[in-house]
């Protein structure tokens, strides 16, 4: 299973529209996770476009979208148990609050956001990925393409635009 993995899109205000690759990496998955900071409900309706999509929403969301998405989530996917949040806080140490904030749920990976900044890092047999945000400045745009098999160990791409 491919899943394109993507956060802080902030669209529009710190981004027009979402980029052309972003839209590639998602023709080609099977699912869409977007780990918060749409800003606009169009965000979601457009890449719905490509393959289903699961969300959570941001410290950026406004009302609407906070009340459409939760603010984590708990996926099964391939025999991978999934938690997903945007976080808060600072950037500093956010991998381990978002960490320990889990850690009793036993999750293979944990998914989240807010920092603008890619992370792909095992703790304690746990995934940690941030997928940074589709929002960066030029040239430091990113998300990631996670691979999904049943008993396999799960395979993530770095994709910076």
């Amino acid at each position: 299973m491919k899943i394109a993995v993507l956060s802080d899109s902030h669209i529009p205000t710190r981004l027009g529209a979402i980029p052309g690759r972003v839209y590639e990496i998602c023709a080609e998955s099977d699912l869409i996770l977007h780990s918060g900071d749409m800003v606009n409900q169009s965000v979601i309706i457009d890449l719905e476009r490509f393959a289903p999509v699961k969300a959570v929403h941001g410290n950026m969301d406004p009302f609407d979208i906070c009340r459409r998405y939760p603010e984590s989530l708990e996926l099964e996917l391939e025999g991978h148990k999934i938690c997903m949040t945007h976080g808060t806080g600072a950037r500093f140490g956010i991998e381990n609050r978002i960490f320990r904030r889990f850690k009793s749920q036993n999750p293979d990976i944990i998914i989240f956001g807010h920092s603008h900044i890619f992370n792909d890092d095992i703790k304690d047999g746990v995934l940690r990925l941030n997928p940074g945000a589709i929002s960066g400045s030029s040239g430091n745009r990113t998300m990631a393409l996670l691979t999904l098999e049943k008993d396999k160990k799960p395979e993530v791409q770095k994709i910076s635009f």
